[in-house]
């Protein structure tokens, strides 16, 4: 899954064990329709942000986002435009948000197989509401100052 402005985009569904050439296949496939159905003035000026998975950040897919997000991609890595620390859940939407939201739904019974979870899934994709992504998406900034403010430490108490 992933977030574009206030529009969750997915789920997908990705390999148990995902790597560098998985990623990558799905980059050019099932993002790139993505893409090709965004207005170009759009696309031209996206920015891409990735979570610290290790699959991400292979040599294949780092040339792929150089390619097609070149100078404006958010990651880890000396060759990232936008260097960002792999593990800031307070300043990323979907770590901030998103999961938790999800998770709340779709383990709010338990659940019985497999199917039953991906449709739990979807079902609970469809159900945030575009608002609460808008707002969260919007939170990112004064999430970054009162970082910097408590000089990196915590800061979610600050929120309110």
């Amino acid at each position: 899954m992933g977030l574009c402005d206030d529009t969750l985009i997915g789920p997908y569904s990705l390999p148990p064990r995902l790597n560098g050439p998985a990623f990558l296949h799905f980059l050019e496939n099932e993002f790139e329709a993505i893409l090709d159905d965004m207005p170009l003035i759009d696309r031209a000026n996206r920015w891409f942000q990735l979570d610290g998975c290790p699959a991400h950040y292979t040599l294949l897919v780092r040339q792929w986002l150089h390619n097609h997000f070149s100078g404006r991609w958010i990651g880890r890595g000396r060759d990232c435009p936008r260097p960002w620390p792999p593990r800031s859940p307070d300043l990323t939407t979907m770590d901030f948000y998103v999961w938790g939201r999800m998770k709340s739904k779709v383990y709010a019974e338990p659940v019985n197989d497999e199917a039953s979870l991906r449709a739990r899934i979807l079902q609970a994709a469809q159900e945030i509401p575009l608002a609460e992504c808008r707002a969260a998406a919007q939170s990112v900034i004064r999430r970054c100052q009162l970082c910097i403010e408590n000089d990196g430490g915590h800061f979610e108490q600050f929120l309110k």
